[in-house]
């Protein structure tokens, strides 16, 4: 019983090894395609992008372009920033005007 659990894991760890080299070619080629076509839209995987959020987020705020998130090299998503870093400040401040209206009510 235990020798076939782990021919199955064995298996499944190499399922697993045999997709993410294809998801990092495919993400490859999408960069290079993408590089050629003279557009520089950033492309980042998912697994990056769960990882190193904060660097990656400012790096999509910087570029100012839509950015393609990847997973097992597939298009999943596309980022842009609204509002070059301003979002936080407008929604504190329409927080701030929402609760002093409520209490002059």
């Amino acid at each position: 019983m235990r020798s076939e659990l782990r021919q199955q894991l064995a298996e499944a760890q190499h399922r697993a090894e045999v997709a993410q080299a294809q998801a990092d070619k495919a993400t490859a080629e999408l960069r290079a395609l993408v590089r050629d076509g003279g557009n520089e839209a950033p492309i980042y995987t998912l697994r990056d992008l769960n990882q190193q959020t904060a660097r990656i987020m400012a790096e999509i705020e910087k570029s100012g372009m839509p950015t393609f998130i990847t997973s097992n090299g597939r298009f999943v998503a596309i980022i842009m920033s609204l509002a070059s870093g301003q979002v936080e400040a407008r929604t504190l401040a329409e927080m701030a005007r929402e609760i002093e209206r409520r209490e002059r009510a």
